[in-house]
């Protein structure tokens, strides 16, 4: 009998304890290493994680679209990404722009490590109405965009029986952060060829490994996220639904260059690369240095 998004979100109230233990390191050996593969309609293509670009911390383009939630918690703004989510966007894009958000429910929210918000349900419990817009499509994953903190994913439902894949849905996970602490680190530094690059950018910015390659991830909040924060405070029942409504009020869509941030390294700082850039100049001035 096939459960309905209710009866799902139900089933899955244990999720914390995927950040848990054997588990959490199984899934990351998965994301982080090079055995994991993106999910696709009828074949999988493995991903290189050992050449990426985190797209998400370099200053977008003025033309970029940015979406903007005015929340009952504040307002946040998210730029979007639609070269490697193009269909994903396409679609989004069109709901924002039919006010199909607006007056929508945060329905699920996780407070215990405060690692996601789901989103963008017409009714307060997650369940289906008359209203919701039930279309699918394939997920679309890149090499290029991680679960880190901040990130919009589509939630939809699992496709295939042994090809099993997350297909995207109206339904937006709002990406928090899991908690890194020292032991959870050296855990993930001492993953066999695991990408320093990403490694750095999940200590320094948060996120959720776990849900790398995924979902289709298509945007990233640039503004706003304390505001991200505090919908991580309220009070949820057993089933992470919240006790007080959280909603959307109104969701927009805009430019980066309509909406910059006045000081773009608040955000867009790349922070995890300089210790590799310092080093780098460190090894050249003392290459310089014994060839003179």
């Amino acid at each position: 009998m096939k459960m309905n998004p209710n009866q799902r979100l139900k089933a899955s109230k244990n999720a914390q304890r995927v950040f848990k233990g054997s588990i959490i390191m199984m899934l990351l050996i998965v994301v982080i290493g090079l055995a994991f593969s993106c999910m696709g309609a009828q074949e999988q293509m493995a991903i290189d994680a050992t050449d990426v670009e985190l797209i998400q911390y370099k200053v977008p383009d003025d033309d970029t679209p940015v979406v903007i939630f005015e929340t009952t918690k504040g307002t946040m703004k998210a730029v979007l990404f639609e070269d490697e989510a193009p269909n994903f966007c396409k679609y989004f894009i069109n709901l924002v722009e039919s006010g199909y958000y607006d007056d929508t429910y945060y329905f699920m929210i996780e407070t215990d490590q405060k690692a996601y918000a789901f989103g963008g349900a017409k009714a307060p419990n997650g369940e289906d109405t008359d209203d919701t817009d039930k279309k699918n499509l394939e997920p679309e994953t890149s090499k290029d965009l991680w679960p880190f903190r901040g990130a919009l994913c589509s939630y939809g439902r699992e496709k295939g029986v042994f090809n099993k894949r997350n297909v995207t849905g109206s339904r937006i996970v709002f990406v928090n952060s899991v908690e890194f602490t020292d032991e959870f680190k050296a855990e993930m530094e001492a993953i066999e060829d695991a990408n320093e690059l990403i490694l750095n950018a999940f200590f320094d910015n948060g996120g959720v490994p776990n849900f790398s390659q995924q979902f289709t991830l298509f945007g990233q909040i640039y503004d706003g996220l304390d505001v991200l924060d505090a919908i991580h405070c309220v009070e949820v029942d057993d089933d992470m639904k919240p006790l007080e409504e959280v909603k959307i009020i109104k969701a927009t869509m805009s430019t980066y260059g309509e909406h910059k941030l006045e000081n773009e390294e608040e955000f867009f700082k790349e922070s995890f690369k300089k210790e590799e850039t310092d080093s780098q100049t460190d090894n050249s001035s003392a290459t310089d240095s014994s060839e003179s």
